[in-house]
């Protein structure tokens, strides 16, 4: 999709109204579609926290369309609206106006002559510009204790793109990712903040869904950087949720190897809060990660299992976005046996 209007068009079009949730800082819907029949508990499929991810939003929206299940099923196919339009569209929002902005080799430049720079060093330049802060590359982890300069910018958001140009739906300047220096000077996304007080717009409309519907099972379509597939899971708080999310787990992986979609290599970890299951499945801890439970955190902890599915961004696009539907149909499938 090239636009988020696109998109809510492209829905229409298909026969369903959305339901709008909440907006976006500027204005955009934040939407959920329902499919599927009345058959309880419910599902949640989530895409898009992260803009530059777009497959995840491509699948998701595929599904809305193509999901047969009698149970109920609420979609949220893009979670960060702004970061969808780009980072042109993003920078319109402190500027006023979209800027004729021809390449990601111009931004720092253009960033200077148009921001107040706060932080600059090596091939990292942040700048803000009006009430927003742009940096010309991505700085999650970073906090305001390590570079000061990010003081003025505790409470909003800042947007960086991709810098590569083999990403097929995320090319350099096709999509903003967005960052939050929350309150406490630490600089999060915005798979963030379900557990927190203070939240975002975004999280605030997926954990407020999330309480209302209360899933049985929760789905939320990623990508990494990487070329091959991965997904993670959470361990469960009783017994038999943890042996159905166990059997979830085994079948989605199995339907993706026999896809003949790429795996991890053996030795690889996504981070060290991991433990490894069967190849290219990882259980996450996230109390040993800290920042705050993401969606898949949030709806393990409170309803029930969750799964974040990674497809690899240097794949083709149709592939990632036929590879991430597999993968939920198949979770949801063992999910329609754990409750018929």
């Amino acid at each position: 999709f090239d636009s988020y209007a696109e998109l809510i068009q492209r829905i229409r079009d298909g026969g369903h109204e959305p339901r709008i949730l909440g907006c976006a800082p500027d204005g955009s819907p934040i939407i959920s579609v329902r499919v599927g029949g009345d058959r309880e508990p419910a599902i949640f499929i989530s895409a898009g926290s992260h803009s530059t991810e777009h497959a995840g939003v491509s699948a998701a929206v595929e599904l809305i369309d193509t999901l047969d299940t009698e149970h109920r099923t609420y979609i949220l196919p893009c979670r960060d609206p702004i970061g969808l339009n780009g980072y042109r569209y993003a920078l319109s929002l402190g500027l006023g106006q979209e800027p004729d902005l021809e390449s990601i080799d111009d931004l720092s430049a253009f960033l200077r002559d148009h921001g107040e720079v706060l932080h600059e060093e090596d091939d990292l330049l942040v700048a803000i510009i009006g009430e927003y802060g742009y940096a010309t590359r991505g700085m999650h982890g970073w906090s305001v204790a390590k570079a000061p300069g990010l003081e003025a910018l505790r409470g909003r958001r800042l947007f960086f793109t991709l810098r590569s140009d083999d990403v097929e739906g995320s090319a350099p300047l096709q999509r903003a990712y967005t960052l939050i220096v929350d309150p406490d000077g630490e600089v999060l996304h915005i798979n963030r903040f379900h557990d927190t007080g203070w939240a975002p717009s975004e999280p605030r409309c997926t954990r407020d869904l999330m309480a209302e519907i209360r899933p049985g099972l929760t789905l939320d379509l990623h990508e990494h950087g990487g070329d091959a597939f991965w997904f993670s899971a959470r361990h469960q708080r009783n017994d038999d949720d943890e042996a159905w999310e166990k059997r979830m787990a085994d079948a989605i992986i199995g339907a993706v190897t026999d896809s003949g979609a790429a795996l991890m290599p053996e030795e690889y970890l996504p981070g060290s809060f991991f433990t490894k299951g069967q190849r290219s499945v990882y259980w996450l801890n996230p109390q040993e990660r800290g920042e705050g439970l993401n969606l898949a955190d949030f709806g393990a902890c409170e309803y029930g299992p969750a799964f974040t599915i990674e497809t690899g961004m240097r794949t083709g696009f149709q592939n990632r976005v036929q590879t991430s539907m597999l993968a939920a149909r198949t979770a949801i499938g063992v999910f329609e046996e754990r409750h018929a």
